[in-house]
């Protein structure tokens, strides 16, 4: 049950993450000019939390964004939207598909973890998740207080 539902917080969280981003931007090309100013401080930050050499970065990210690539093309595989008409079973295939997408990405972490451990020690890669989230967090964070900002104005 516990794991129901951290799965369930979980795909809120990166539903609520898209969503802000596709919102934050009227057109295409401001939403693109925002994805790739996040995806660039999200290099900048990675690279500075892990200390990563220049020799570990040139190997690192390559194999980092193609793994980056194959989460996203799961997350937008499975296109869950919970609804609060829904019934019991469409409630129960929505978290069993949860669950078999959660375990997909953990047989995809698993993959690019050997991948990455070619470019960086062990210690950083454990490290990697954490500094994603913090980033994760960071962002998040930003954004709502630039909401709050214009809100008062």
């Amino acid at each position: 049950m516990k794991l129901q539902t951290n799965l369930i917080r979980m795909f809120i969280f990166f539903a609520f993450l898209v969503s802000t981003i596709v919102v934050i931007g009227q057109d295409g090309q401001q939403r693109e000019r925002i994805k790739d100013k996040v995806k660039a401080q999200r290099v900048a930050y990675i690279t500075q939390e892990l200390e990563l050499s220049e020799t570990e970065a040139q190997k690192f990210w390559p194999i980092y964004n193609t793994y980056q690539s194959e989460i996203e093309q799961l997350r937008a595989s499975l296109d869950l939207k919970p609804r609060r008409d829904m019934s019991d079973k469409e409630a129960e295939e929505m978290m069993m598909a949860m669950l078999d997408g959660r375990s997909k990405e953990i047989d995809i972490q698993k993959k690019y973890i050997q991948k990455m451990k070619t470019a960086v020690p062990a210690k950083k890669i454990a490290m990697l998740f954490k500094v994603e989230r913090e980033f994760k967090e960071k962002v998040i964070s930003n954004i709502k207080e630039r909401r709050k900002n214009r809100m008062e104005k």
